[in-house]
């Protein structure tokens, strides 16, 4: 049984099909450059019984050719807990890149609670601008948007500040504490998407939605072959579709599959359908 897994520094989906039913389990993400060896047994810990495990192929934040010792780190770790030695590790993107197109062309992108995207053929990457991580890009991402938010919010640009602060129970002390010295502060920027989403009414909030989804663009989908598609996975690509639809249509490109998961994707990849 071939075990295919799509890791986030999120969460993490682990997908098997037996040509009978398709089973999905999810558990913490998993990522080789961020987390430590016990913190990945730890994650690894939380899945249920899956039976005999004969392959795994395991796609995740941190982990492929740019992060040689992570990754090898990672797959030492799959191969005690599974008892197999066929295990790949390769890069979330790359998972994105197989799973919309297959092994066809186009523009891949993830827009989760960071950013990335390339140029794919033949489900290898031809092309990637880098990401940059997110102080310095993801931009589009949750985190991206997170920041944005706050920074419009505490500079008085998004009029929603008792809203926000009545949502979240949070104070501008606790924020600027979590953000500056606390780990996972990528998170906890990502966390406000919901109250993004529950707000894309507020003109303020639709024109920062617009303006990071543009910002991508630019910074990143302008680096490609201009006349391919462009097909998203990630939930902030999900559930701001229309929106991404609108602000990337309007700015001439051609925009294909926006699915929140590749977990399908990479089961037909995989299983060669």
């Amino acid at each position: 049984m071939i075990l295919i897994a799509d890791s986030g520094s999120t969460k993490c989906t682990w997908s098997t099909d037996d040509d009978v039913r398709t089973t999905t389990v999810r558990t913490r993400g998993i990522n080789a450059v961020q987390h430590s060896a016990e913190q990945i047994r730890e994650a690894l810990a939380e899945l249920p019984p899956l039976g005999a495990v004969s392959a795994v192929r395991f796609y995740g934040a941190g982990c492929g050719e740019t992060f040689p010792e992570a990754s090898e780190k990672l797959r030492r770790e799959l191969e005690a807990h599974f008892g197999t030695t066929d295990i790949t590790v390769e890069s979330d993107l790359l998972g994105a890149a197989r799973a919309l197109f297959g092994r066809g062309e186009g523009i891949a992108c993830i827009l989760g609670t960071g950013s990335n995207s390339c140029w794919c053929r033949d489900g290898e990457i031809l092309k990637n601008v880098p990401p940059l991580g997110y102080v310095l890009g993801d931009e589009g991402g949750g985190v991206h948007l997170g920041r944005n938010l706050l920074n419009g919010i505490f500079k008085g640009h998004i009029p929603l500040k008792e809203e926000f602060l009545a949502a979240t129970g949070l104070s501008y002390e606790e924020i600027i504490r979590r953000v500056y010295r606390e780990p996972y502060a990528n998170r906890f920027l990502a966390s406000f998407a919901p109250f993004i989403l529950a707000h894309t009414e507020c003109p303020e909030v639709r024109e920062m939605i617009y303006r990071s989804f543009l910002e991508f663009a630019e910074r990143n989908l302008s680096r490609y072959p201009q006349k391919l598609a462009v097909s998203f996975v990630g939930g902030i690509a999900a559930r701001f579709g229309k929106l991404l639809r609108e602000a990337l249509a309007a700015d001439g490109y051609r925009i294909g599959t926006i699915v929140e998961s590749p977990a399908e994707g990479l089961l037909k990849y995989h299983h060669g359908r």
